[in-house]
């Protein structure tokens, strides 16, 4: 199993470009983390000098096009981190230097790095964005990162090792993927605070705000408002605690115009954890009397009769019906897809072919001339080019048997694939974010199953529940 992340590396104010490029190169080059070195590949440069590689084909790239950006890419880093005891760190680094070769083609320098300081062994990747032949660079684009975690998937299946099978879970951060292995903070605890108020039921921003005083945090009002939890050194700004947490979604929570998602859902709390929830939830019930009580136990069935509500306003009646959506839209995903790619490959093929048309008629009679010369060397050197260029002609021609269409008609051809891929690519894009809303609705769902009190006996939705018989339920509930 691994995770992946990609993030590109721009040119930082007050350094030079080489400076930046030499930082990322460091970090990842530390001896301490890489057995001394001895975990470190390269492709197209040598690990050493890989600064001054990266900065020639950059330097040629430059003078080549002419094109300079104020914000331009130097280098992309990858990292790739892998299931605890599952792998070696030098098959690591082998499934390491065969993700960045079929992530670039080869056709970019790239140094891979197996870092083994920590409890799972782990690779940083680090690709020049300049191409080997300093006339384009590596363009990421928003997808990069899931077409990155879908091949780093398929290399691990080939190598035997185990994949992340929840979709969701290959877009979380390097971070949260470490999940308990990472340590608990102060932020964490805050928003663990702030979780088990909402929980009570505040009637209002300043009310939960007290609540939160009441559980020992101090509280700066001003232009933002800023909380420093019990034994923390520093006050923490609110919307620094991701989406969820800020004034605004906060308010809109406390008026029911917004479920709250909890960043680290309580069933997922270690045992120190939930002792620490348990003295929050002391302090915050301390002298308020059973209501409080009834309202935190009850919180997550309103909270999740809200999303119920929105499932049966999008015409969903239960789990198993959510389920078989997702399950349909990713289905005819896969099927757009492999067809796009399909006609991708084949208008490929149509470039080959009509480019060989084209050399195999400019460089015949070259061609010619070098067989009537008896091959040769010096008429090769002066003619080289065309001379390859009719070879490998020659080479797709004869994958042919010679019957290349003419280029009319691999024109055509082009033409009509190029438009049902335009076609397809439009049905694609509407599909996306239908599957995603979808993803994101169960996701919210699952996180709220997850997310009620340790040891408590709440009432669980079975996968395939009606809607309406839970919305019954959950009336009885409430009165």
């Amino acid at each position: 199993m691994a995770t992946t992340t990609i993030m590109s590396v721009h040119v930082n104010k007050g350094k030079t470009p080489k400076q930046c490029i030499s930082a990322q190169l460091n970090y990842i080059m530390n001896p301490a983390k890489t057995d001394g070195g001895k975990l470190i590949s390269s492709h197209a440069c040598m690990p050493e000098t890989a600064v001054n590689g990266f900065m020639l084909y950059r330097q040629e790239y430059l003078e080549n096009t002419g094109r300079e950006n104020e914000n331009e890419v130097l280098v992309y880093h990858v990292r790739q981190a892998f299931k605890p005891e599952e792998i070696t760190p030098e098959e690591a680094n082998e499934i390491g230097k065969e993700l960045a070769s079929r992530m670039t083609g080869d056709q970019f320098a790239y140094v891979v790095a197996t870092h083994i300081d920590k409890h799972h062994v782990h690779n940083h990747i680090v690709i020049c964005a300049t191409a080997l032949d300093c006339q384009h660079k590596y363009r990421d684009v928003k997808r990069s990162g899931k077409d990155l975690a879908q091949l780093s998937d398929a290399i691990c299946e080939e190598h035997q090792l185990s994949v992340i099978r929840d979709p969701q879970n290959k877009t979380v951060s390097y971070d949260k993927w470490q999940g308990n292995q990472r340590r608990f903070t102060h932020r964490d605890e805050l928003r663990m605070i702030i979780d088990t108020a909402l929980r009570m039921q505040p009637d209002g921003f300043d009310a939960l705000m007290q609540l939160l005083e009441d559980a020992g945090c101090l509280i700066k009002r001003g232009a933002h408002i800023s909380i420093k939890p019990p034994e923390g050194e520093r006050y923490v700004r609110l919307d620094s605690l991701g989406q969820e947490y800020d004034e605004a979604s906060l308010r809109r929570t406390l008026t029911g115009d917004h479920v709250h998602i909890s960043k680290i859902p309580r069933g997922d709390f270690t045992e120190s954890q939930i002792r620490r929830l348990v003295d929050i939830e002391a302090k915050l019930r301390a002298g308020k009397g059973k209501g409080y009580q009834v309202w935190a136990e009850r919180n997550n069935i309103d909270a999740k009769a809200q999303m119920v509500i929105f499932l049966k306003e999008h015409h969903i009646g239960s789990l198993e019906e959510l389920n078989e959506q997702i399950q349909e839209l990713t289905d005819q995903q896969k099927e757009m897809k492999a067809s796009i790619r399909e006609k991708q490959n084949r208008m490929k093929e149509i470039n080959r072919q009509r480019q060989a048309i084209r050399d195999y008629s400019m460089t015949k009679e070259v061609y010619t001339r070098y067989r009537e010369s008896g091959w040769s060397v010096k008429f090769y050197q002066e003619h080289r080019q065309e001379i390859e260029d009719h070879r490998n002609a020659q080479v797709v021609y004869s994958s042919l048997d010679g019957k290349i269409p003419t280029l009319k008609e691999l024109t055509a051809e082009y033409d009509g694939l190029k438009e049902q891929k335009q076609n397809e690519q439009a049905a694609l894009d509407e599909l996306k974010p239908k599957l995603t809303d979808l993803k994101h609705i169960r996701y919210n769902y699952e996180i709220l199953e997850r997310d009620s009190a340790p040891n408590s006996h709440q009432y669980v939705i079975p996968k395939d529940h009606n809607f309406d018989e839970y919305a019954t339920h959950h009336d009885d509930e409430s009165r």
